[in-house]
C-alpha cells in the first residue's frame, strides 16, 4: 500500500462498493473513530471490521465513487458516496500515514440528505 498522489487506493474504493469489510479494514488504523448512521464508536480495527460487516449486511452495496479528496493540515480525507440497495450515504474518510501507508483514523457514513442533493439559494 505505498503512498500515491490519490487519496483512496483502488482497493479501498473497489472493496466500499463490494461490501468487503476485511479488504476496506486492511486500510483502518489500529484504532479509529467511526461514525455510522449516527453512532459513535471508538473502536480497534477488529471491532471496526464487524461494525463494518454489519452496516454492509444491512445496506449491500451497489456503488461506490469518490467525489472530492483534499488535503486538512498533515491528513488527507475524501468524501464519497456509496450507493446501496437501501439509500445512498456519504462517507467521510480521514487518513493519516504511518511507516509509509495511508491509514483511515475516523470514517463515517451518513444517509445523504435532499438537502445535500439540491441546496436551496
Amino acid at each position: 500500500m505505498p503512498l500515491s498522489a490519490q487519496t483512496v487506493p483502488d482497493e479501498l474504493s473497489n472493496a466500499m462498493k463490494a461490501g468487503q469489510a476485511a479488504k476496506v479494514a486492511k486500510y483502518f488504523h489500529e484504532s479509529l473513530e467511526l461514525t455510522i448512521l449516527d453512532k459513535d464508536y471508538v473502536a480497534s480495527k477488529n471491532q471496526a471490521t464487524r461494525i463494518m460487516e454489519n452496516f454492509f449486511k444491512e445496506h449491500p452495496p451497489t456503488g461506490f465513487s469518490i467525489s472530492f479528496e483534499g488535503t486538512k493540515e498533515k491528513s488527507k480525507y475524501a468524501i464519497g458516496n456509496l450507493t446501496t440497495s437501501k439509500g445512498n450515504f456519504r462517507v467521510n474518510i480521514f487518513f493519516m500515514n504511518k511507516d509509509d501507508k495511508r491509514l483511515v483514523y475516523y470514517m463515517s457514513i451518513e444517509k445523504e440528505s435532499e438537502y445535500e442533493l439540491y441546496p436551496q439559494p
